[in-house]
């Protein structure tokens, strides 16, 4: 009872700073979102995989020697033959936990005040996903991008901006597309889909942020607007 009436006192908190948004502060420039330095961050995130359902892929998400996130396993395409509902396998991800309620609601991230999404990870050779899932009425919506990384096995800062993002379903593109509901950001993960083999990637931190030169999404500005002559 008392962490339900603290985080719903939290959330009255974070609604305070709603009022940023009419005069965005410069010194206000990132929001740290979720850590993977310890064991105790990781009580905050989820594994799965299709192993979960039948299939033979395996992920783990642990903590390496140097302090950070590493999400690894190996993806496996074969299909179990007794079971025929199964036609596709090969995916693994993981998602970080839902907050919490209060008495607002579920708790979620307002990422309004910002352009972008930084991720400081190092990879492999594969390619990955990031899925953001916000409160909308679909919980099976996720807002999807690649997780463009350079440089393989370093570390390396990407900055995706939240308006990059892509509806999706299912792994389905939606058509129409609708506008990330960015006051209530539920949940952040990643994901890995049909390449087999052994993956790693690693992470250290997400945040949402803006840069020396961005102020949110503030100073861009609306596509021009032409209407004809009656």
């Amino acid at each position: 009872m008392f962490g339900f009436l603290r985080r719903s006192l939290d959330v009255v908190k974070e609604g305070g700073t709603k009022i940023l948004k009419a005069n965005p502060a410069p010194w206000n420039n990132e929001q740290l979102l979720l850590r993977l330095n310890s064991v105790k961050d990781l009580e905050n995130w989820a594994v799965g995989c299709d192993k979960d359902v039948g299939g033979f892929s395996d992920s783990k998400l642990e903590i390496t020697e140097e302090g950070c996130g590493k999400f690894h396993g190996n993806i496996s395409l074969d299909v179990p033959k007794d079971n025929p509902r199964i036609t596709r396998s090969g995916y693994a991800g993981i998602r970080s936990k839902v907050h919490g309620s209060s008495l607002f609601g579920i708790r979620c991230w307002d990422t309004s005040l910002y352009r972008y999404l930084s991720i400081r990870a190092r990879g492999d050779n594969k390619k990955y996903f990031v899925n953001i899932q916000t409160d909308g009425p679909i919980i099976t919506d996720l807002f999807q991008h690649r997780l463009f990384l350079r440089s393989p096995g370093e570390w390396e800062t990407v900055l995706i901006p939240f308006r990059d993002f892509i509806l999706t379903n299912h792994g389905i593109v939606q058509d129409p597309q609708m506008e990330m509901y960015r006051e209530k950001v539920k949940t952040i993960g990643f994901s890995i889909l049909s390449q087999p083999g052994p993956f790693r990637l690693d992470i250290d931190c997400i945040k949402a942020i803006n840069t020396d030169s961005t102020d949110g999404d503030w100073n861009i500005q609306p596509p021009m607007q032409f209407h004809e002559k009656s």
